[in-house]
């Protein structure tokens, strides 16, 4: 059967005739549709592509049976539940680099309009007044311009507004090292970015702490007659306060690409320092067109099984961490294969012992696929990599990633299973120079195999004639021995055998082979 991909929202039309050409893929193009058409054709989707009107709310998310992706064509997801769609096992994606530039733009046109009063002058002359009087504004030369988030929008409205002679100052405490040794501007704290800034610029996600950000207290911090830009939310700015700061002559004037209200009842509509724009930041034949082939993209690569580039549920790993990704990807998901069936006790507790190396995203990502395999046993909904994390968390199974220092532990990953503190099971992996994967410990027992073809894991009693027994046994039903190793626990006085075969082995030879005397565990896998 084909994939059904629901698009509710104008993509590009180009794009939509070159993807829905595509095998194994059905678009599903509804204009306009209502709540209840909505509802109807969710039901058996594998994929929603949508715009910012779609509410992507727990009642449409609930009833999407087959649902795996959503993709936001262009930033924001504040449309979109991506809790409950993570919880769901649904991947939330976005274009966030497609419409950059065009934000950007309309920025430092709003910067422009509001500071020379470009919206009264063209006002006035519609109206065939060619006075000039009281549109006198201000030069954007040596002021200071405060920008509130210097993600990718924030650093491409810094490098316009260098160009006009501005001061760049900004605050975002979630910017790297690297990112805050930028020429040309300095970074400072949330209160010295509104005490010092001539113009505001805000390009902040809406999220619990940035709603309302900019309110009635910010506002009394900031200097009289400063300007305020808003191309992000408009929730991010509480709009009582702000007229209340434009009637004061606190704020000399605002441009807003996006308001709280979306309607004639805003009460900023029709102030005469207040240019307000109809969330347009996007709104480019450029940006419109690129948004649309990026996210048909990265919906089809999410439904062919490929990594997103844009996840939103998801952490994002860069092209040079994905290199490491793929080997410690395998390695960690064989371990979990091989410990769903050795642990056979209850736990609360996994601990996933990480070389020091590995990137905090990476051991992220590696842990929600080591989940999505070993946590797969005790659920009936769907999990995988996207909702593994929230699974373990509801279930109250508390996770600690560690870090392993020291040579021996470069390319090594322990898994340890507990149960209060005590442990249950425990395993390592490691990846050689090859990118072999070779299982180097099970419990106590040390090892060295590559976890590669038709592998018995057997432990039992040490004594005399049980390497015998099994040889034996799979001899008798025509079996051959391919490989075979023993490890021994003098204090427990029990050994632990790999075993591998030529042929697959039935489940009948298997269940025969669990009951030979002596025998506390036995394991069978095809890797």
């Amino acid at each position: 059967m084909k994939k059904k991909i629901i698009i509710p929202e104008p993509l590009d039309s180009e794009a939509i005739e070159e993807f829905k050409h595509r095998n194994g893929f059905e678009l599903k193009i509804l204009d306009r549709p209502s709540r209840d058409v909505l509802m109807k054709e969710i039901r058996d989707a594998s994929g929603l592509i949508v715009r910012s009107k779609t509410k992507v709310d727990k009642e449409l998310l609930s009833i999407a049976e087959n649902l795996e992706v959503v993709g936001r064509a262009g930033v924001g997801t504040d449309n979109i539940d991506v809790d409950f769609a993570e919880a769901r096992g649904i991947l939330v994606i976005n274009a966030p680099e497609e419409s950059l530039d065009s934000v950007a733009d309309l920025t430092l046109g709003l910067i422009l309009g509001i500071c020379r009063k470009i919206n009264l002058a063209i006002f006035r002359t519609c109206k065939g007044d060619f006075n000039r009087k009281g549109l006198v504004g201000f030069e954007l030369q040596g002021k200071t311009l405060g920008i509130l988030g210097f993600g990718r929008i924030g650093r491409k409205v810094a490098r316009r507004a260098k160009a006009f002679g501005l001061k760049i100052i900004t605050h975002d405490p979630y910017i790297s090292g690297k990112i805050q040794r930028t020429p040309g501007v300095e970074f400072v704290s949330f209160k010295e970015l509104l005490q010092n800034s001539d113009i505001i610029s805000i390009h902040v996600p809406l999220n619990k702490k940035t709603k309302h950000l900019i309110s009635h207290e910010e506002f009394a911090l900031m200097k009289d007659g400063v300007f305020i830009i808003n191309t992000s939310r408009g929730e991010v700015v509480n709009t009582d306060a702000l007229f209340s700061a434009l009637q004061s002559k606190k704020v000399a004037g605002a441009g807003l690409d996006v308001v709280e209200e979306e309607s004639e009842r805003c009460i900023l509509i029709d102030h005469p320092n207040v240019i307000i724009t109809p969330h347009i930041g996007a709104s480019t034949f450029d940006a419109q067109k690129n948004v649309s082939w990026k996210i048909l993209e990265g919906v089809f690569d999410v439904l062919h099984g490929r990594e997103p580039v844009y996840p939103v549920n998801f952490p994002k790993l860069s092209e040079d961490i994905r290199q490491i990704y793929t080997p410690f990807r395998e390695l960690i998901i064989i371990l979990a294969r091989l410990l769903v069936v050795l642990n056979q006790e209850a736990f609360n507790q996994i601990q996933l012992n990480f070389p020091e190396a590995l990137p905090t995203d990476l051991i992220r990502t590696l842990s929600r696929d080591f989940l999505a395999i070993f946590l797969e046993p005790l659920v009936s909904t769907r999990i995988n990599a996207i909702n593994s994390m929230k699974i373990a968390e509801d279930r109250q199974i508390q996770i600690v990633e560690s870090i392993r220092i020291g040579k021996d532990f470069e390319k090594e990953i322990k898994i340890q299973v507990k149960n209060n503190k005590k442990s249950n099971t425990q395993i390592a992996g490691m990846i050689d120079s090859l990118n072999n994967i070779h299982i180097t410990m099970i419990d106590e027992f040390m090892l060295d195999f590559i976890p590669r073809g038709n592998i018995f894991l057997i432990h039992y009693e040490d004594m005399p004639g049980m390497i015998g027994k099994f040889s034996t046994f799979l001899g008798k039903n025509n079996i051959n021995i391919a490989e075979l190793q023993v490890a021994q626990n003098r204090a427990l006085k029990t050994q632990l055998m790999m075993l591998k075969t030529d042929e697959k082995v039935s489940g009948t030879i298997i269940d025969e082979m669990k009951k030979i005397e002596g025998t506390r565990f036995l394991s069978y896998y095809e890797l």
